[in-house]
């Protein structure tokens, strides 16, 4: 438990809650398995989670052009938990893969539940935009 809040805990999305509310989104956590040529998510279809690779690597490609390769630590599909936008690439397992997934409807159960993390959550997302409107007008 403690390896992967450790791992959670390097997502930006989640790196400003406390050990509570990492424990909390451990709980609703599961472990996937994929084998190589598996697609995770493909290109089109509905976000319905988020995922981060704890063993092996992916590669993640847009119209069927490589745009890159992502290995153990790296994660994908963060916003799909707060909106159930299409996928904007397909993610595919170049050997066996294990990913820790969280599904947007587990993770908005626990937002009802722990309105602290959503607070947290809400904070970390004002920051991000403001540093992206900095950015367009520099």
């Amino acid at each position: 438990m403690a390896e992967l809040m450790d791992q959670l805990a390097h997502v930006p999305l989640f790196k400003d809650l406390d050990k509570k509310g990492l424990e909390r989104l451990v709980r609703i956590a599961r472990i996937r398995n994929y084998k190589a040529g598996e697609n995770i998510v493909k290109e089109g279809d509905e976000g319905v989670g988020f995922f981060m690779i704890a063993n092996g690597s992916v590669d993640v490609t847009k119209s069927g052009q490589k745009l890159a390769t992502l290995h153990a630590g790296e994660f994908f599909g963060e916003m799909a938990l707060l909106d159930n936008y299409w996928r904007a690439a397909t993610v595919t397992a170049i050997g066996d893969t294990e990913c820790i997934a969280m599904s947007r409807w587990d993770f908005n159960a626990e937002l009802r539940a722990n309105p602290d993390i959503a607070m947290e959550m809400l904070s970390l997302m004002s920051r991000r935009l403001r540093e992206v409107e900095q950015k367009l007008t520099e």
